[in-house]
């Protein structure tokens, strides 16, 4: 299917092969509800992500040592971060120092995994993906109700982190449109003060006593009010953009007609 037909009728369509990453499917949204489409977003987010982070020129598999000894629910980890120098500990598995924030964010998106606290929409769909078949690119394309997106990268000459940030945008795109899909729409947050581990840590503190029985809700309040403090626990681009300034969007100059 020629790329620029793909948006012709509601579907959810990655398609990306490169190491190890390796994912063709299209799904087609003409009869999905919202959730259905949200479990499918969740879907491809769940297999990308890893590689997201992977790609990105941090050690995972060193975060993933810090991060284990955390424990299993908010106040364990919180305790953890309060007794343990956990920014130098992150800064030690760096080659790059500028990649600071991106080992951050795997530190928590690792922590919440290990402890089973969830940071996606528990939303889950019956459809079947098809086959689908792009050469030499990772793309991302997306069309229901009103939604379009399209995100594209030519895998010709490529660099690793060229390719961890295609596929953190199309994290960031999908996690954002799951939890809208599943009702949580509204800006909210309890993160307060500058980023800082004291301040993550006493913020799960306070996340901990507002924690309810619907899953979704409680993974959107842990996610939203992380950002709040500019953590995430999601790949996301801006985690890149100190080592790789050409990925901060530019503004533009003047003003912007309407329209």
């Amino acid at each position: 299917m020629k790329t620029e037909n793909m948006i012709g009728e509601e579907e959810l369509v990655f398609v990306g092969k490169y190491k190890g990453l390796d994912l063709s499917v299209r799904y087609n949204l003409k009869n999905a509800t919202e959730r259905d489409t949200a479990g499918v977003l969740c879907e491809i987010v769940k297999k990308i992500e890893p590689f997201a982070y992977e790609l990105s020129g941090i050690d995972c598999k060193k975060i993933d040592d810090i991060a284990s000894k955390a424990g299993n629910s908010l106040s364990s980890i919180a305790r953890y971060i309060r007794e343990n120098p956990i920014r130098s500990q992150l800064e030690d598995t760096l080659d790059n120092e500028l990649l600071i924030s991106a080992a951050e964010s795997y530190f928590f998106n690792r922590v919440f995994a290990n402890a089973g606290i969830p940071i996606l929409p528990e939303a889950s769909s019956n459809l079947k993906p098809e086959n689908e078949t792009i050469e030499n690119q990772i793309v991302f394309i997306g069309r229901y109700g009103e939604w379009v997106v399209i995100k594209k990268l030519t895998l010709e000459d490529v660099k690793d982190w060229e390719v961890s940030a295609i596929l953190s945008g199309i994290v960031e795109t999908a996690v954002r449109k799951a939890f809208y899909f599943c009702g949580e729409r509204e800006e909210i947050g309890v993160g307060e003060g500058r980023k800082s581990f004291k301040n993550a840590a006493d913020l799960l503190d306070k996340l901990a006593t507002k924690m309810g029985d619907d899953r979704t809700k409680n993974a959107y309040l842990i996610v939203k009010s992380l950002e709040a403090l500019d953590y995430s626990p999601h790949a996301n681009v801006k985690m890149l953009t100190l080592a790789h300034p050409e990925l901060k969007v530019k503004k533009p100059r003047g003003r912007i007609p309407k329209g």
